[in-house]
């Protein structure tokens, strides 16, 4: 079991996934933390490629394919976190959380799929918490964000409270090949919207209750569509609310028809660089109606930043054991005050 409460220059953070586009964000920003992280993966020539791109040729490679339970648990053995950076993580997620646990080390990821974020909650919460480890699924730029948000906006106004939330690309550009391999994964599941909150429970079907949004610096607004922003699934962890959806453009939502593994492999591997965005969220109570908004410079690249931030978090012993939601593992305010050192701010306006 990982031991609690260490100083973050002697951490050991592994990295399954480290050969990708987002895994030379996380390593980067590892070397700028002064670690030298654990490399895992199927293939050492590429896992040595990328430890000598990200300028830590000397840091420790292990292979281990998803294949291979007992090696990926070897894998795993002395690191104090596990960052998983895949594509699709419904369909090759689950190998590399459960060897993370089993091998006593805290775990986060970079998944943006209800389904999955789901079933870890569901699935690994007893095996985590008797571990001994800290579980915080979806360290993205759209969950990690919406779920703090969530948590400060629902006490901002008065019950009952609805929220309703969406990422806005800010600059023109694509997405990465593997995020088009998530999409495509899941892809009637984003297609028909996923998740939203109601009364309690989760339910799917039904479209977006709230069918337009003035996006930040928009005068006019634009029609969106019910989409499975993950936060859905965590804010009533930790928040009084009584709705909560997620939406998007509804222009991208109609794209999603003509998305095929042909068209996917024909994508570019790697996203535009400097792809800004903004992620909202409205509250909507009885007395006034809040927004809070995080913007960032890069979207891929301040994922993994958040990961890197949360798993060090976790592997010095930040957060209680078990399967958390972020607002569940850190304080929402000092946490989101922390990513302004990566040029990412996030602001609360009052709407009326």
């Amino acid at each position: 079991m990982t031991s609690m409460k260490k100083t973050e220059n002697t951490l050991a953070v592994a990295v399954y996934g480290a050969t990708g586009v987002t895994g030379a964000h996380l390593l980067a920003e590892l070397k700028r933390r002064g670690l030298s992280p654990i490399l895992v993966g199927r293939d050492g020539e590429r896992l040595a490629a990328a430890a000598e791109s990200a300028g830590v040729p000397d840091a420790e490679l292990r292979v281990a394919g998803l294949d291979d339970p007992a090696a990926l648990v070897a894998a795993f053995e002395g690191a104090d976190a596990v960052i998983s950076s895949l594509p699709a993580y419904v369909v090759m997620g689950e190998p590399v959380l459960a060897a993370a646990i089993a091998a006593g080390a805290h775990y986060t990821d970079m998944s943006g799929e209800q389904l999955f974020i789901k079933q870890v909650f569901d699935d690994y919460a007893d095996r985590a918490q008797a571990a001994g480890v800290s579980v915080l699924p979806g360290s993205t730029n759209s969950h990690l964000p919406g779920d703090l948000l969530g948590h400060l906006l629902s006490r901002r106004v008065a019950g009952p409270v609805e929220l309703s939330m969406s990422l806005h690309n800010t600059s023109e550009g694509n997405g990465s090949k593997g995020s088009a391999r998530t999409l495509l994964a899941s892809l009637d599941w984003f297609a028909e919207g996923g998740w939203h909150f109601q009364d309690g429970e989760l339910r799917t079907g039904a479209a977006a209750r709230h069918t337009k949004m003035t996006f930040p610096g928009e005068a006019t607004p634009t029609s969106v569509a019910k989409f499975p922003q993950p936060p859905v699934l965590t804010i009533p962890r930790h928040s009084e609310v009584s709705f909560v959806e997620g939406v998007l453009d509804a222009s991208f939502q109609s794209r999603l028809g003509g998305m095929t593994a042909a068209v996917v492999e024909s994508l570019p591997e790697e996203p535009t660089p400097g792809l800004t965005y903004d992620f909202i969220v409205d509250a909507f109570g009885s007395d006034a109606t809040v927004r809070g908004v995080v913007s960032g410079t890069d979207a891929y690249r301040d994922t993994a930043l958040m990961a890197v931030e949360v798993a060090v978090r976790l592997a010095a012993g930040a957060a209680p054991a078990g399967v958390l939601a972020p607002a569940e593992a850190f304080e929402p305010v000092e946490f989101l005050d922390a990513l302004g050192v990566f040029d990412i701010t996030w602001r609360i306006e009052e709407q009326r």
